[in-house]
């Protein structure tokens, strides 16, 4: 996220480094809006900022930090063809969320009777809700469209939800997410999604 990634940069030349409280992807503009905990001292290194890789031959996203930036590459069968990758960065590829604090959010929602108020037919204990599943720190940043998943499958598109059931008895780490509605956020690689999606719809 672009917005992170500016302030941690800034923040690091101060001698500080930021903690993402929640970060909001906002349809209309579109904008992304993001609140973040200013701490004291560097971190060590700067893990959380760097650079996304995504190859358009297998569909794979990776990170990597500025040390790799020369290393760059795909482990798929066309990794010689430098065209199939695209790099964008340097942004800031850590947690979006606090869960804590994002947890804290919704139990106020609650208690304060704004859990059901809704923007564009999603409520706020939803989108909460979807932020607390986004926190996971397995999950790395992005997510994978549905629509990409099935056109690699070859097969209709299957239900997200089944999807990411399905990825999750697998023992991965996956949910919704919050900026893309028809999309899933997911440590596992998009070479098991294909295979998961092709269960799904009994094509083996």
């Amino acid at each position: 996220m672009a917005e992170n990634g500016g302030a941690a940069r800034e923040a690091a030349m101060l001698g500080f480094h930021i903690k993402p409280v929640f970060s909001y992807y906002a349809y209309h503009g579109p904008i992304f809006r993001a609140m973040v905990q200013l701490c004291h001292g560097k971190e060590d290194g700067i893990s959380n900022y760097g650079f996304i890789c995504h190859c358009k031959s297998c569909g794979q996203s990776q990170t990597f930090g500025f040390d790799e930036l020369g290393q760059i590459s795909c482990g798929c069968a066309n990794r010689t063809d430098a065209t199939s990758i695209t790099v964008v960065g340097p942004l800031w590829t850590g947690p979006l969320h606090d869960r804590s604090s994002i947890t804290e959010m919704l139990n106020l929602a609650v208690e304060w009777g704004w859990a059901h108020t809704s923007e564009n037919g999603v409520t706020l204990e939803k989108l909460l809700g979807t932020m607390i599943e986004e926190s996971d720190p397995r999950l790395p940043p992005g997510y994978i469209r549905l629509d990409e998943i099935a056109s690699r499958a070859k097969v209709n598109s299957p239900p997200l939800g089944t999807l990411i059931h399905s990825l999750q008895k697998e023992g991965y780490a996956a949910c919704r997410s919050h900026i893309g509605a028809n999309a899933v956020k997911t440590n596992s690689p998009i070479s098991s999604c294909i295979v998961v999606a092709r269960e799904i719809r009994n094509l083996r």
